[in-house]
């Protein structure tokens, strides 16, 4: 978040849990204030709270539990700093973490601070142009926190308030500091529009964006903003616009040597090939994503590439693929929601946490003030020894609520893990039986259309001799047309169609009754199918008497006698 550069298309969100080390590493940044306190003055105490914000910018991408720890370190500073820039820094790092550790009206909270303080700055010198910059930042990073709580309305006026402050100063400011800022600027607007479908919006912000960066020369805006072009231009249904984008945007990812921007612009990709319909060019660029997420272990991208790759497959008629990239789809979401949900209740346990902590921090305050006053020193170090050790204890205890809390969950997760199965296995019957039915309806199609070209061919070769001499030739091609024209592969469609929905009848009836000839066991699949006399006839190219006589035939080689019992349902039950 601290970028200040936001994708519209996928989002990050991480969460991260104190643990005892936390305690310790409190401890030791409050002995370090109590030493520095006793010798320095306001001015060392300044250069400490920098110290302290350097280092947690430095944790922000390692330990979000150390970040936080050196940020509220140099909050317990503040009062005591004189500097209003400095006193801003640390109101705007403390933004920073809260919003990476997604406590959004924490980090708000510590925004607005900050944004009031610029204001009174530039209150009383309205040409400060770095102050104009800083809440020109500070601005930003308010409406990327109303972006990712889904607020696009009030993301969208905060970036629109940056740009217009921005282009307020663009004779003042340094050239590069504009540039970037648009560019950023230009970039999270059209993230914004592409959220509310407004896709023309979107691309003209990209496109401005993507005109302003080849004087910078980022690359990696670049490949961002490429792919984000391409989106837009697949949601507008121009997939060859989509495609020269999304390959542009591929070929700066290689030159970058970013495999997760890599991924996601194949993923782009094959969706637009499967959307034109390329389903096995489409297959091909799924296949590579898919590769690529595995190999950095980007869970979100492998979600994304397994769900497309078990639709395409799907959409092929290839269900065995489909089904085992559903199946793994289905794992590693179930895993990542796992992951996601004790993320919350890590959450939870922070917050409580974090209040133990400025407890602490107060403690340590004042045995801070008493060690250099030299006075009281004894009582403070056992009043400090104490509140430490109740911290501990209150840590076990949450850490053992907690293990009972997961337990709890995990139980419920298992049983309703088992419900969505077996839903999911009824569904997927359902979703069969419904293409088996689909595919017969369209066999008996083929058939009835094949009666009507016989009908009309057979009717214009009676009525043939009627016509006069010149035009007999043209009724005699139309003839053999009409007949050129049948399907004369509808038993081997059917089949094919046949054997994939009942798999294990001719096995049950080869081993029942043997002696059956070819044709034989073709009349039992179409009576096994309720097929009536006449589509028999139909399908087979044979007359409605030598079905008949067939049918009885088959009655005695099955050693059924009796007219009670249905030659139909006898089948039926095999």
């Amino acid at each position: 978040m601290h970028s200040n550069l936001i994708n519209p298309v996928i989002g990050k969100f991480r969460y991260h849990s104190l643990c005892l080390k936390t305690a310790c590493l409190l401890c030791f940044i409050a002995a370090v204030n109590c030493c520095f306190g006793q010798l320095t003055t306001n001015s060392s105490e300044e250069q400490i709270c920098l110290s302290y914000i350097d280092s947690s910018h430095v944790y922000l991408e390692r330990d979000l539990d150390v970040s936080l720890a050196y940020a509220d370190s140099a909050l317990q500073l503040f009062d005591e700093i004189n500097s209003e820039s400095i006193k801003i820094l640390v109101l705007s790092n403390l933004g920073d973490v809260y919003g990476e550790i997604a406590d959004w009206d924490m980090a708000l909270s510590y925004y607005l601070k900050a944004k009031n303080r610029l204001n009174d700055r530039l209150g009383k010198d309205v040409s400060d142009v770095q102050s104009t910059l800083d809440k020109i930042d500070i601005t930003v990073k308010i409406g990327i926190l109303s972006f990712h709580q889904k607020k696009f309305d009030k993301s969208l006026k905060e970036y629109e308030e940056a740009l217009s402050k921005l282009e307020s100063i663009i004779d003042q400011a340094p050239p590069e500091e504009v540039t970037q800022r648009k560019i950023r600027l230009f970039n999270n607007i059209a993230g914004v529009y592409i959220h509310n479908s407004d896709y023309d919006n979107a691309l003209k912000y990209f496109q401005n964006g993507l005109e302003i960066n080849k004087e910078n020369g980022n690359k990696r805006y670049e490949a961002l903003m490429e792919n984000n072009v391409g989106i837009c231009y697949l949601e507008k249904g121009e997939y060859d616009l989509a495609n020269h984008h999304f390959l542009k945007s591929l070929s700066l990812h290689e030159d970058l040597d970013n495999i997760r921007g890599q991924a996601q612009t194949l993923n782009s990709l094959g969706k637009n090939q499967a959307t034109k319909g390329n389903f096995q060019e489409a297959l091909n660029y799924f296949e590579k994503a898919l590769g690529l997420g595995r190999e950095i272990g980007n869970g979100k991208s492998v979600l994304i590439s397994l769900e497309s790759l078990s639709l395409t497959y799907d959409t092929l008629g290839q269900y065995k693929k489909s089904l085992n990239m559903y199946k793994e789809y289905k794992s590693l979401n179930d895993s990542i929601f796992s992951t996601e949900s004790q993320s919350e209740m890590a959450k939870l346990e922070d917050a409580f946490r974090r209040d133990k902590e400025k407890k602490l921090f107060e403690i340590e305050v004042h045995r801070e003030k008493a060690e250099r006053q030299k006075a009281e020193l004894r009582n403070l170090k056992i009043g400090a020894a104490l509140g430490l050790l109740l911290l501990v204890a209150s840590l076990i205890i949450v850490l053992m609520r907690g293990k009972i809390k997961n337990a709890r969950l995990q139980q419920q997760k298992l049983s309703l893990e088992r419900e969505k199965l077996e839903l999911e296995s009824v569904t997927l019957q359902e979703s069969l039986d419904f293409k088996d039915r689909e595919l017969t309806a369209n066999a008996l199609f083929l058939i009835k259309n094949n009666e009507l070209i016989s009908k009309i061919a057979e009717r214009l070769l009676e009525a043939k001799d009627t016509f006069k001499q010149e035009n007999q030739k043209i009724i005699q091609d139309i003839i053999l047309e009409l007949r050129s024209s049948q399907d004369k592969h509808l038993w081997q469609e059917f089949e094919a169609h046949f054997t994939r929905v009942h798999s294990d009848f001719y096995q049950k009836l080869q081993e029942q009754f043997p002696n059956l000839t070819a044709n034989e066991k073709k009349l039992c699949a179409f009576l096994r199918l309720n097929m009536s006399t006449k589509d028999i006839s139909a399908i087979t190219y044979q007359s409605i008497n030598s079905i008949t006589v067939a049918r009885s035939r088959l009655r005695r080689k099955l050693n059924i006698e009796g007219e009670d019992i249905h030659l139909v349902n006898y089948l039926m039950n095999i």
